[in-house]
């Protein structure tokens, strides 16, 4: 029966409503559960693989302008800042919405930071790193080829470590979370990648160091280690607050952070050097050099960890190293 009257149209209108609405529901909602079909699986199947296309297409195509913009942006401090402005300006201000107003003040009040010098190759560094992460998530897993890239990113930037420790917190951060990313929409996620241009721990131990023992390349390990060593020390000579006055030896002159770095840290590198090295097959070499390391670090708090390393390291149980011992007994250390 039709209605007749508001109040009977307002109910009719409902119950329609309700009706439609149950037709056109998907027949899962009512149907009892089943397996997925062997065509509903291919059909699936299709279906993602379109989904996965589109979505590659869009992602190379971030990359492909993210890379256009960045390497146009390292030629130069300048041009690094010039992008970055823009970045800030999308990020912090177009995307929340504030006002053209808000962002003009804002580069009033940071008028003397973006002009300075060290924030500018700070941040030029960091653009840097962020596109050879970004050669890494393009690399399907595979950075071995990265890692003399990595080194030479780590010398450039200890190359002007005075002109950069205003900013060297910049160089901290993750570049894959920086404005320069964020602008771009880049999702970067690459296993066992470095986030930051002065991770040098995991540059070295991920990037550097795991191609170099897959190929028991000694020298060139024996060499990345004392790069890696030298870096790390760099850290704390360039960048520490010196204590003390400019008369007295040059120890007398060292931040305390470096003295604590040369006293704990340094030896355990070293050490961990001659245990890579003799692993990849530099016995002889390694285990003399780990005999004069004892006796030069007896004091130090790993030494005993240490001697029972090397105790296990030349055993004559373990495989293939018997020999070590021998080599050891007539030799001197030559490190």
């Amino acid at each position: 029966m039709k209605p007749t009257n508001p109040t009977q149209f307002r109910s009719y209108s409902l119950r329609l409503g309700a009706a439609c609405f149950a037709i056109f529901l998907p027949a899962s909602v009512h149907a009892d559960p089943e397996s997925l079909r062997e065509p509903d699986r291919i059909a699936l199947e299709e279906q993602l693989e379109k989904i996965e296309k589109r979505s590659k297409a869009r992602v190379s195509g971030l990359y492909l302008r993210a890379i256009k913009d960045y390497r146009a942006a390292i030629t130069s401090d300048a041009a690094t800042m010039e992008l970055y402005i823009k970045c800030v300006e999308k990020v912090r201000f177009e995307d929340e919405q504030r006002k053209g107003s808000e962002f003009r003040e804002w580069k009033r009040k940071n008028k003397e930071r973006l002009s300075s010098g060290s924030m500018r190759m700070a941040l030029r560094h960091q653009l840097s790193w962020l596109l050879l992460s970004i050669e890494a998530a393009q690399s399907d897993g595979d950075i071995s080829e990265l890692g003399t890239r990595a080194i030479t990113h780590l010398d450039q930037i200890f190359e002007h470590a005075e002109i950069l420790k205003p900013h060297r917190s910049i160089l901290d951060k993750n570049a894959l979370s920086s404005v320069f990313a964020r602008a771009y929409s880049l999702n970067i996620d690459v296993e066992d990648w470095p986030k930051s241009a002065l991770d040098i721990g995991n540059i070295y131990s991920k990037v550097v160091m795991p191609p170099l023992k897959a190929a028991s390349n000694v020298t060139s390990m024996r060499n990345a280690w004392k790069r890696r060593i030298l870096h790390e020390g760099l850290v704390f000579e360039k960048w520490s607050d010196r204590e003390g006055t400019t008369i007295g030896t040059k120890e007398a002159l060292r931040p305390p952070e470096l003295e604590k770095f040369l006293a704990e840290r340094r030896p355990v590198l070293l050490w961990d050097m001659e245990m890579d090295c003799f692993k990849a097959g530099d016995q002889r070499g390694a285990a003399l050099n780990m005999i004069r390391h004892l006796e030069t670090y007896i004091t130090h708090k790993d030494a005993p960890e240490w001697i029972d390393e090397f105790k296990e390291l030349i055993s004559p149980d373990s495989p293939d190293e018997s020999e070590a011992s021998d080599d050891v007994a007539g030799g001197t250390a030559t490190k």
